[in-house]
């Protein structure tokens, strides 16, 4: 049971990936999807519930979230049915751009690699996670689905980054620029 987080956390890392041999397979491709997202929910809730969270598991838990919603992002992107064009690339390439700044000042700063867990990137992970299977399922990706998903997503990251800016140590589980941990300069001057 101690090892039970970290283990629902790595399936995760080890499923996610086939996902891309599946996308068009519908019925295999959810299922995995599907066990992807219970895995993630379940990990955290096993971690909290029977207090088993660990530097290790929290670190465990960004890297599958980020392999997964890496995957889920990319198959959405290149997905047939959605038509790419000029705002939704730019959305993307910023959203990427971002993200990847926001891992690298992590990693720089706080010596460590992760993604926090606010509000802002647990909505936009949730209409991500949603968004891939109704794809799937019907066959596109509506539009006003990615104009949701691009909006939430760049103001999600770009809160990643003001906390990550003026945090002085890193935590995770930070839930938004509007709740204090008592680690990051900002809730003075809000």
């Amino acid at each position: 049971m101690r090892y039970l987080p970290n283990i629902l956390s790595c399936f995760r890392i080890v499923l996610s990936p086939l996902l891309l041999l599946l996308v068009d397979s519908a019925l295999p491709f959810v299922i995995i999807y599907l066990v992807c997202g219970i895995s993630d929910l379940a990990d955290g809730y096993v971690a909290r519930r029977f207090k088993l969270q660990t530097a290790l598991g929290a670190r465990l838990d960004s890297l599958a979230d980020f392999i997964f919603f890496s995957i889920t992002f990319f198959l959405l992107l290149f997905y047939k049915g959605l038509e790419i064009t000029l705002p939704i690339l730019l959305c993307c390439v910023a959203i990427t751009t971002v993200r990847m700044l926001n891992l690298l000042l992590t990693r720089n700063k706080f010596k460590q690699w992760g993604v926090m867990h606010t509000f802002g990137n647990k909505a936009s992970g949730l209409i991500l996670f949603l968004s891939m299977p109704l794809c799937v399922l019907v066959g596109q990706i509506p539009y006003s689905m990615t104009i949701l998903l691009g909006t939430v997503t760049i103001f999600s990251s770009l809160e990643e980054t003001l906390l990550l800016l003026t945090s002085t140590t890193y935590d995770a589980n930070q839930k938004s620029i509007f709740f204090s941990t008592g680690n990051h300069a900002i809730e003075s001057k809000l």
